[in-house]
């Protein structure tokens, strides 16, 4: 093994990231909720906010997808979303904050929540913490690899009847992601990042989009833009018809759900309008 093999693998090890763990956090209860804002992009009026896990301030370089991976490993992936979700509301009603709240859970965790004679405990724990279930989201997560949509399908069901909108979050426009789209029938489709990067630039991309966006008329649903960052991706966006958007160019997460879209993102929906 040579001399510059040997200082590279100890100098990754030395700095590799120590390995996520997820119990204690649920444990201490020291995970912490932010909130991102969703534009209705023709009338720039913020509809509501998507709540999202962050580590404590103590552990910065513990991202979501770190944390996801460790529920994984010390199988506690339903007890984290439920966490996640529990600890969503509780901000949320603490901050006053109007509008739509959306939360995301897994294909995985719904099914087995529906699955153990427990599809009532989201709706219950909507109701300890006095939000209306028609005020509610539900980002649906990985979806795309459950092998029986009926099941996902029939999960949903309770938490529709009771005014719960259910989103695909991530939506990929191939053939399974359509597949899972005509089976749920989504009340928002939230289009993946990779579909609203270059948005601006690429006209095949644009065109798929703008395809989407006739397809959820036609399903009476709503088509939102994640990851908007630029001015030329929210022009885009608003070219094409996007119903919602959120992104950093729109608004940062933050701790306190914000009431009033920032005065960059307004300028440029003013001037597509």
């Amino acid at each position: 093994m040579s001399l510059h093999h040997t200082l590279r693998t100890w100098w990754h090890r030395r700095h590799a990231a120590p390995p996520a763990r997820v119990m204690p956090l649920l444990a201490g209860r020291s995970l912490r909720a932010v909130f991102q804002p969703m534009v209705d992009v023709r009338s720039g009026v913020i509809v509501g906010h998507e709540a999202l896990a962050r580590a404590p301030f103590t552990q910065p370089d513990l991202t979501v997808e770190r944390m996801l991976q460790a529920s994984h490993e010390e199988r506690c992936l339903k007890n984290f979303e439920l966490a996640c979700v529990e600890l969503a509301f509780e901000r949320w009603v603490g901050s006053g904050a109007r509008g739509q709240l959306f939360v995301n859970l897994s294909a995985v965790t719904l099914v087995l929540l529906h699955s153990s004679d427990l599809s009532g405990l989201i709706l219950e724990r909507m109701r300890k913490h006095g939000i209306p279930a028609r005020r509610v989201g539900l980002d649906v997560t990985d979806y795309g690899m459950l092998p029986d949509l009926d099941l996902l399908v029939a999960a949903l069901r309770p938490l529709r009847a009771a005014g719960v909108m259910v989103a695909l979050d991530d939506f990929k426009p191939s053939d399974r992601g359509m597949q899972v789209w005509a089976k749920v029938l989504p009340n928002v489709v939230k289009l993946a990042p990779r579909w609203t990067h270059n948005l601006a630039t690429e006209p095949q991309q644009a065109k798929t989009v703008e395809s989407l966006v006739r397809l959820t008329r036609k399903h009476d649903s709503l088509l939102a833009a994640k990851a908007v960052e630029s001015e030329d991706t929210l022009r885009a966006v608003a070219r094409l018809g996007v119903h919602w958007a959120q992104g950093y160019f729109l608004g940062s997460p933050d701790s306190k759900p914000c009431s009033q879209l920032n005065l960059r993102a307004r300028q440029v929906l003013s001037s597509v309008a």
